[in-house]
C-alpha cells in the first residue's frame, strides 16, 4: 500500500497537479519556476499507477495548448520528450519513493528527474529544431544557452519537492489512530 493512501490524502495530489496545470496556463513562468516535476513525482509516490493517466493527460491538453494558442508553434517531436518524461517521473516516484520516503530519496529523486529531463529535453530541441548547427559545438551551444533554465527549473523542483513531501508527511501525524494503522499495514 502506498504510504499516503488514506481517505484524507488522496484529493492532495490531484489539486497539486490541478495547481500546476493552472499556474502554466495563468502565471508568466520565469524561466522554469513552476515545479510541474515535483507535482508529478508526489503523484507517481502516493497514488496507483492506474490513475498516472489522469495527470499525465491533464499536462499534456496543457502543453498542447500552452505550445498552439498561447506561443503560436506547430506541436513538434521533441514534444514527445517532454510527455515521455511526465510518465517516467511518475514511475520515478513510485519505485523510490512510493513505499518509503526520506529526505535523501526526495532529493534524489527530485535531481534525477530535473537533470535527466533537462538532457533529454536539449537533445531533442538541439535535434528537432534548427537553431543550432547539428555539430558537437552545436549541442554544447545549445546545452548552455539552457543553463538559466536549468538553474531556476532544479532549485525549484527540489525545494518544491521536500516541501509537498514535508507536508504529506507532517498531514499524517494529523491521521486518526485507526486511519494511521491502516496505511502502515
Amino acid at each position: 500500500m502506498k504510504w499516503t493512501q488514506n481517505r484524507n490524502s488522496i484529493l492532495w495530489p490531484y489539486l497539486l497537479i490541478l495547481v500546476a496545470a493552472v499556474l502554466r496556463l495563468t502565471v508568466s513562468q520565469p524561466f522554469n519556476s513552476i515545479p510541474v516535476f515535483s507535482c508529478i513525482l508526489f503523484f507517481g509516490a502516493s497514488r496507483p499507477k492506474r490513475e498516472f493517466p489522469i495527470p499525465f493527460l491533464a499536462l499534456v491538453g496543457t502543453d498542447i495548448f500552452l505550445t498552439t494558442h498561447r506561443y503560436g508553434f506547430a506541436l513538434s517531436s521533441d514534444h514527445a520528450v517532454t510527455w515521455i518524461w511526465y510518465l517516467a517521473v511518475m514511475l520515478l516516484g513510485a519505485a523510490v519513493l512510493g513505499t518509503f520516503v526520506s529526505i535523501p530519496r526526495v532529493m534524489g529523486a527530485s535531481l534525477l528527474a530535473s537533470v535527466s529531463f533537462f538532457l533529454a529535453s536539449n537533445l531533442a530541441v538541439w535535434t528537432a529544431w534548427g537553431m543550432y548547427p547539428k555539430t558537437w559545438s552545436g549541442l554544447w551551444t545549445c546545452y548552455i544557452a539552457a543553463l538559466p533554465f536549468f538553474r531556476n527549473s532544479i532549485v525549484s523542483e527540489t525545494v518544491f519537492s521536500l516541501l509537498i513531501f514535508a507536508v504529506a508527511q507532517y498531514g499524517k501525524a494529523f491521521m486518526p489512530a485507526k486511519q494511521m494503522q491502516s496505511t502502515c499495514s
